[in-house]
């Protein structure tokens, strides 16, 4: 497209198909300048998302995967790198490919930071975020996947977790961790309650999964991880929710969805936690329930058909009879604390989120960096919209280029002949 089609005419007129190719070209640079410059004005204004991935990544070689005596090999189409799937109840393993290969865990390492700062703060206590919430997240994660907290607005501790649940907001981390006493205090609490579920493959590095040299974790890690966070309530709530409001400027909120795409299609999903870099490629932990029985599932090192794959394990998993002899068996954690439910019903946290009014003199107006940045909805659309038009123009300008040279042509062959 970025071509102009008058080349593609032959036409005999040298000195006229190059000056008017000049100028075409000249107007096409400056309206594809337009249509970014515009474009990127758009993004800034948007809420935060996460960032766009590659659509295939390199999986790591496959090795053989190991399934529970007497029972139909694993589906083919099942090629991560590594995976555990394990019942929930009992913790044996039902079938395994690399269980204790270290491996990156990307934002599924969120499941442990959950476990570790849940109980410590209370769901319905309210802080306001200041800069230096975010300043070791903005300086050290470039691109690292944000839900948009925003210096200045008062968040309920439920709504950050929500971030961190559903959006696996960086940014959420980086205050709850801030709240609990740090970023170094979070490390060391994911560190104790890792040795407490004795998942003895995993190193960590920072709070929320974000690559880096040396945090290392295990499909078999993350199942451990996964079974536990199941049986604390509060952390159950958050991962089995499907969508919720997130507070934004002038008392609104835009909406956030969970990112797991099994969850409210496959049967009986609960949750728990996808994630993704480039190095780690996908991961996945999740749980789901059929018969009143559940599975948990853990999948590393997949490309982007991992929500295939792991529904694949799954349906294979819940066809094997109860009872049947394993291939391993999850440890049994020490215990752990538990967190409480969430009250998602209560009010906006407080009169910082109170809408402006004339007639409310003592309402708290948008600070002028974030009246743009936090839409009352979401705006995931306003970005495709402008690339949209700007590819229009585009077309409209080449479309004209043509008609206008072409009868050039003609008016020229006309006076010849």
């Amino acid at each position: 497209m970025r071509r102009n089609r008058a080349l593609m005419y032959g036409v005999r007129q040298p000195v006229i198909r190059r000056g008017f190719i000049g100028t075409a070209a000249t107007g096409l640079l400056c309206l594809v300048a337009v249509g970014v410059l515009g474009t990127a004005g758009t993004a800034a204004a948007a809420p935060p998302a996460t960032p766009t991935t590659p659509a295939t990544p390199t999986p790591s070689p496959v090795v053989p995967a190991v399934a529970a005596p007497g029972t139909p090999p694993i589906p083919v189409e099942v090629n991560a790198g590594a995976f555990v799937l394990a019942d929930q109840a009992t913790g044996v393993v039902l079938a395994e490919r690399a269980p204790h290969q270290k491996l990156r865990p990307a934002s599924t390492l969120k499941v442990l930071t959950a476990l570790a700062l849940l109980p410590k703060l209370d769901p319905a206590a309210v802080h306001v975020a200041v800069p230096e919430d975010l300043t070791d997240f903005a300086k050290n994660e470039p691109g690292g996947s944000a839900v948009g907290v925003k210096p200045g607005l008062s968040y309920r501790v439920s709504d950050l977790w929500n971030g961190v649940f559903l959006r696996s907001g960086n940014d959420a981390v980086a205050t709850l961790a801030r709240m609990a006493g740090g970023v170094p205090a979070t490390v060391d609490l994911m560190r104790q309650t890792a040795q407490r579920l004795h998942a003895d493959d995993t190193t960590v590095v920072n709070a929320d999964g974000y690559d880096a040299d040396g945090q290392l974790s295990s499909a078999y890690d993350l199942a451990l991880m996964g079974r536990a966070g199941l049986q604390d309530p509060g952390f159950r709530a958050y991962c089995s929710l499907q969508r919720a409001q997130f507070p934004s400027v002038n008392g609104t909120t835009y909406e956030i969805d969970n990112e797991n795409r099994l969850l409210g299609k496959y049967q009986g999903m609960i949750g728990v936690k996808n994630g993704y870099t480039s190095l780690a490629h996908h991961t996945f932990v999740g749980a789901a329930t059929r018969n009143g029985r559940t599975l948990v599932v853990s999948v590393f090192d997949a490309g982007t058909d991992i929500y295939q794959q792991t529904a694949k394990l799954l349906d294979w998993g819940f066809a094997v009879a109860p009872g049947t002899t394993g291939v391993d068996q999850l440890t049994t954690p020490d215990p752990l604390p538990h967190s409480t439910v969430p009250n998602e019903q209560l009010p906006p946290p407080d009169a910082a989120h109170r809408k402006a009014s004339p007639d409310d003199p003592n309402a708290p107006s948008p600070l002028p960096s974030q009246a743009a940045a936090a839409p009352g909805k979401r705006e995931d659309g306003s970005l495709v919209g402008d690339v949209f038009r700007t590819l229009l123009y585009i077309v409209l300008f080449l479309v004209l280029a043509v008609v206008v040279l072409r009868a050039r042509v003609l008016l020229l062959r006309r006076r010849k002949g």
